[in-house]
Order: C-alpha cells, then structure tokens, then sequence
C-alpha cells in the first residue's frame, strides 16, 4: 500500500480555531480519506498556526513542511493578511511574493514517487473566505479579502495549481440561501467558521483531493 502525505497548511481556519479537534479540515482529512480510497495509507499534518500570515508561514515552511515530503499541500493563508490590524496587515504585494516563494518552494520538493504529480510536492490554493461585515472586527472586510483571493487565483493559473474557491461558495450560499444560511456559515465573530462552514468547505477539498489521487 502506497503512503500519501497530504499537510494542510495556513492560519486559524486550518488549525480549527473555536471549534472541536475533530470538526477542523485536516482530522477530518485524516478520518475520512482512507474510507473514500482505501488503496493508499493516508498521513495527514495539520500545520496551521492562530493568527498567522504569508510571512510567518513562509518562515517556518522548512521546518514544518518540507521536511515531510508532502505529495501534497493545501495552503489556505491571507484572512490575517487583509486585516488592518496591528502586526498582521500584509500588502497585497507583499502577500503575492511571499505565495510566490512557498509555492516555488513546494514545487520544487521532491516526494520520491514519480507515479504523483511526477515526484514532486503538488500545491492546492484555497481562496481567502468572505467575512460577515460588521463592527465586531472592523478591520477584517469582505471587500478587502476579495483583492487577496483573486491573486491566489491568478497564482493557481500561472503556476498550474488546483484552486478551490471557497471564497466564491460562501458568497453563493448567501444569494441562493440568504444572509441567515451565510451567518450560519461564521462563529460569534464572523471571521472564523462554524461547524456548518467547515462542512462547506471540507465537501469541496475532498472532492478535489478524490480527484486528484483516483489513479495514484
């Protein structure tokens, strides 16, 4: 049986911030991906650290990541890096070369198994998700996270990486569904997901992950 090192790699919403250890994306990952394929022994790392950004993440990439050999990783990073507040805000400038330098570097790693992605490390971009736009946490908006997901697009694109636009799901919930269904999506604070947003999410990164590893 081949081994599959999948590391989910970002902030608080890949650390599972708020919620229970077993409603996070990644022990979910770890619980669910051996019964939908079963042909390959599964390891999942979750490296998402609360309140992190791309230049944080890029940091610590070598000793968290890289050392692992991941076929694959996803990367969900830039929430903190559009808020405006102290300590955290990253340029949109800044934000692009700092993915830019993890994507180069996770594409230049070399798991051993030419038989995946052609032996090396495979990335998976998420968007940045939307937010509930209120007083509670003025400076995280909707509107600015949106400049952050359209350069993760725009990376996906140039560097021929899946994307999940989870930034865009969420929005579609709140047109089909209504503001309440989208609310539900959000804890108290309206920046981190509930157990009803990581559903949404989870649904869409084990699609994309089935897919890619259905002839490995």
């Amino acid at each position: 049986m081949k081994e599959f090192r999948l590391v989910a790699f970002g902030d608080s919403l890949t650390y599972g911030y708020g919620v229970l250890s077993h409603i996070a994306y990644p022990f979910r990952l770890a619980r669910e991906l051996p019964e939908k394929n079963p042909q390959l022994r599964w390891k999942v790392y979750n490296r998402g650290i609360n309140g992190e950004t791309t230049r944080e993440a890029k940091e610590r990439l070598e000793s968290q990541v890289l050392w692992l050999k991941p076929h694959l990783t996803v990367i969900l990073l830039g929430s903190n890096d559009s808020a405006l507040n102290e300590g955290q805000y990253r340029t949109p400038w800044e934000y692009e070369h700092n993915m830019m330098f993890i994507l180069e570097r996770l594409l230049a790693e070399k798991h051993g198994d030419s038989a995946f992605h052609s032996g090396v490390c495979l990335p998976v971009l998420v968007t940045p998700p939307p937010v509930v736009d209120t007083d509670f946490y003025p400076f995280t908006t909707t509107d600015r996270i949106e400049k952050y997901g359209e350069i993760v697009k725009k990376l996906a694109k140039g560097y021929h990486c899946p994307v999940i636009d989870v930034y865009q799901a969420f929005l579609d919930i709140k047109e089909a569904q209504g503001f309440e269904a989208y609310d539900a999506l959000f804890q108290f604070d309206g920046v981190h997901w509930s157990n009803a947003g990581y559903d949404v999410f989870y649904a869409l990164l084990e699609k994309e992950i089935l897919a890619l590893t259905e002839n490995f």
